[in-house]
């Protein structure tokens, strides 16, 4: 299951007009994305939860290489409601896993659910090692994996260390015996808290460091998973341009230039700048370490930089 029903608010202003996993990452909506890596580890069909336009999440997973099943939440029932709403697709005698659906991410999705069959686990999180934990909090483990802490919220001794939670966990059927009887709930406060007080194991299993795990909740988080796939699927130096684009300007790598994107004369793009399908940089201007996303235009004379250009105004990174 996708977890996409948000109502992007973190995303604001990017998310006026479209749900915040249908945002692009080098012209591939997030959502795509992560069905594409689900399709890649075996995974056969998808569930997806919507709220805040979901046409914009069916328009980005016209393309799904899964099957794709809708649940529409006519209001909010957050991350633990959102699952329950979706049991009887989800089914009653197998586990099954729940992604986030607002990050880009490699990660071995076999070896994850084989470690969670075999602990027997209520629950397994993906962790990550990684120095952002600080921003985001971090979940302690003990020596046998299991949960021991949750950021400030819980403490039950025994931490071994810690990691950053990914957004990827599975569940095994019995969750649903835990959950609350309401539409909208939690899935860490309202089932996993509760579930470790009674002492319910819930396993850990780590991310390999060299995967990538791009967070895309923010205007600054789509911006940096867009520098950083430019960096990670294009090269260094490279400039990708589609065919149907027309550069009259400077391009300097690494640059990614859209299907139907244009660079006037006298403009300048780069280094690391994603122009993407339809935007405009008109003369003079200049994208650097920037963003610009699909029909955007950049003002002759206009300079952005750290930036997220979108239909209808900016976003600058103060």
């Amino acid at each position: 299951m996708i977890l996409a029903a948000g109502l992007g608010t973190r995303m604001a202003p990017l998310a006026r007009a479209c749900a915040k996993p249908a945002l692009p990452v080098l012209d591939v909506p997030v959502i795509l994305r992560l069905a594409r890596v689900l399709a890649g580890a075996g995974i056969e069909r998808a569930i997806v939860n919507t709220h805040a336009h979901p046409e914009s999440l069916r328009a980005a997973l016209a393309e799904s290489p899964l099957p794709i099943d809708w649940v529409s939440e006519p209001s909010p029932r957050g991350s633990g409601g959102g699952i329950l709403g979706a049991r009887s697709l989800l089914g009653e005698h197998e586990s099954f896993l729940v992604v986030n659906g607002d990050m880009c991410l490699e990660l071995d999705f076999r070896a994850l659910c084989a470690q969670h069959r075999k602990s027997g686990a209520l629950a397994t999180l993906a962790l990550r090692a990684d120095s952002r934990k600080r921003e985001f909090g971090s979940i302690g483990y003990d020596r046998q994996g299991h949960v021991s802490r949750i950021t400030d919220r819980i403490d039950l001794g025994s931490e071994k260390a810690s990691g950053l939670f990914i957004g990827v966990q599975v569940m095994s059927p019995a969750i649903f015996a835990r959950m609350p009887a309401r539409e909208a709930f939690e899935i860490i406060p309202d089932v996993y808290l509760p579930a470790l007080r009674d002492g319910a194991a819930i396993g850990t299993w780590l991310q390999a460091e060299s995967d990538a795990w791009w967070p895309v909740g923010t205007p600054r988080e789509l911006l940096d998973a867009n520098l950083a796939a430019l960096r990670h699927e294009v090269g260094s130096e490279s400039v990708r341009a589609a065919a149907s684009a027309r550069v009259e300007g400077r391009v300097t790598g690494p640059a990614w230039i859209g299907e139907r994107a244009r660079v006037e004369a006298g403009a300048q793009v780069g280094p690391q700048a994603v122009l993407s399908a339809g935007a405009v940089v008109r003369a003079g201007a200049r994208l650097e370490a920037a963003v610009a996303l699909p029909g955007a235009e950049l003002r002759a004379g206009e300079s952005l930089v750290r930036a997220v250009a979108f239909d209808g105004g900016v976003w600058r990174d103060a």
